[in-house]
C-alpha cells in the first residue's frame, strides 16, 4: 500500500514538474519582444523587426524595408518562370496568362522599387511613398481568379504583401 501511494505521489510530482515546464516555456515564447521604434504602427511587428534589424536610424530602415521587398518581388518572378509551368490541371492558355500578369506585375514592382529606393537617396519622402503604395497585387489577383492554390507561389505572393505593409508602415513612422 506504501508503494503505492509513494508511485501516486511520484506520478503527481512529475506531471506537476511537467506542467511547469510546458507553461514555463510556453510563456518564453510569448514573451514580449521589443518593436523597432520604426515598427510601432507596423500591423506585424514580428516581421518588421525581422526586416528593420539592427537598423540605427529611419533611413537605414527603409533601405532595409525597400531591399526586402524588392527581393521577395525577384523570388516571385523565379517562382512563375520556374515552377508555374509544372502546375498540372490548368488550361496552358491560362498558364501563359498568369506567369504573364505575375512577371508584369513584378517588373513594375521591381520598378517602383528601385525608384523608391532613388527618391530615398534624393530626400523625396513624397515620392518615394507614392512609388511604394503602387502595390501591384495583379499577381496575387491572377491567381485568385483562376482558382490556384499552388502552394509555393501562393505562399511567396502573400508574403509579398507583408513585406510591402511593412515597408507602407516604415515609411510613414515620424523621421
Amino acid at each position: 500500500m506504501k508503494t503505492m501511494t509513494s508511485r501516486k505521489l511520484n506520478c503527481c510530482s512529475l506531471l506537476t514538474m511537467a506542467i511547469i515546464l510546458v507553461l514555463t516555456k510556453r510563456s518564453e515564447a510569448h514573451s514580449e519582444v521589443p518593436v523597432s521604434p520604426y515598427c510601432k504602427t507596423c500591423t506585424i511587428p514580428n516581421l518588421c523587426n525581422r526586416v528593420v534589424n539592427g537598423a540605427a536610424n529611419w533611413n537605414e530602415a527603409m533601405v532595409k524595408s525597400i531591399n526586402a521587398c524588392t527581393q521577395i518581388s525577384y523570388r516571385i518572378q523565379n517562382v512563375t518562370t520556374n515552377i508555374l509551368p509544372q502546375i498540372t490541371g490548368i488550361e496552358p492558355q491560362s498558364k501563359i496568362s498568369i506567369q504573364n500578369t505575375c512577371k508584369e506585375a513584378m517588373d513594375s514592382a521591381v520598378s517602383d522599387l528601385k525608384e523608391a529606393m532613388k527618391a530615398l537617396t534624393k530626400n523625396d519622402p513624397g515620392t518615394m511613398l507614392t512609388n511604394l503604395a503602387s502595390l501591384h497585387t495583379d499577381c496575387a489577383d491572377a491567381l485568385e481568379q483562376f482558382g490556384i492554390k499552388f502552394s509555393p507561389l501562393n505562399k511567396v505572393v502573400g508574403r509579398y504583401l507583408k513585406f510591402m505593409s511593412v515597408a507602407l508602415s516604415v515609411a510613414q513612422c515620424p523621421q
